[in-house]
């Protein structure tokens, strides 16, 4: 591994780690937006706590970490291949789940890392691989969104859908495409997987918190009310 290939790949890490969910939240109201609801940093609690102004903001910046991630290592290391795209993608991701700067030491005595579930940083990456991809798996997962009002669901339906599309790619050798890229597709969903745990066991339960602009909620305000 080059001099330069190490630093973008930290450089990558450390772009994805920027707490943007975070930061907005305490300009705003002075809270530290990691003891309220989710504790998460991404779009969905930010709505819950500032609105959906914010919110769609935070989505943006966490876009974008995703997409620079990607132009970083191009622009790092021109000739590199498409494994330091892959593994710097992932690594913005991590950065956004398990962020440095967000390091908190627990009653265990333990240091965790905090962030968010990742998924508008892995569509970042995604669309910063292949710019069409966002037609394939961004408007869909938004769709998801508005429709069901689940965060976890159009989080992991956004990783599921990079798979099967850049599965498709490398099968028909449509270019760009790569098996390092199915790699980072396939990483991510564990790792966003990992990270949803605890949403996935209350949708299990029925317990999972459905925003109350969706579709889903909307239609079962007004079921409850005839």
């Amino acid at each position: 591994m080059t001099y330069s290939t190490m630093i973008s790949l930290i450089v990558c890490y450390l772009l994805g780690a920027l707490p943007v969910g975070w930061i907005i939240v305490w300009l705003t109201k002075k809270r530290d937006i990691r003891y309220y609801a989710s504790g998460r940093m991404g779009t969905s609690n930010v709505i819950r706590m500032v609105g959906i102004a914010a919110g769609l903001l935070t989505l943006a910046l966490d876009f974008t970490k995703g997409y620079l991630a990607v132009q970083v290592v191009r622009a790092i290391n021109p000739n590199a291949g498409t494994w330091v795209e892959a593994i710097g993608g992932f690594l913005a991701v991590l950065g956004h789940v398990f962020s440095i700067f967000l390091i908190e030491k627990r009653r265990n005595g333990k240091y965790y890392l905090r962030g968010g579930a990742g998924g508008a940083t892995s569509l970042g990456v995604a669309v910063g691989i292949w710019p069409p991809i966002i037609f394939w798996i961004g408007i869909p997962a938004i769709l998801i969104y508005l429709a069901i009002g689940y965060a976890s669901i159009a989080t992991l339906s956004i990783n599921l859908l990079a798979i099967i599309i850049f599965s498709v790619k490398e099968i028909f050798s449509i270019e760009p495409h790569s098996s390092w890229y199915i790699v980072y597709a396939v990483l991510t969903l564990m790792l966003v997987t990992y990270t949803l745990r605890p949403n996935l066991r209350r949708l299990m339960r029925g317990e999972e918190r459905v925003m109350k602009f969706s579709l889903h909620a909307r239609l079962k305000q007004k079921k409850e009310q005839q």
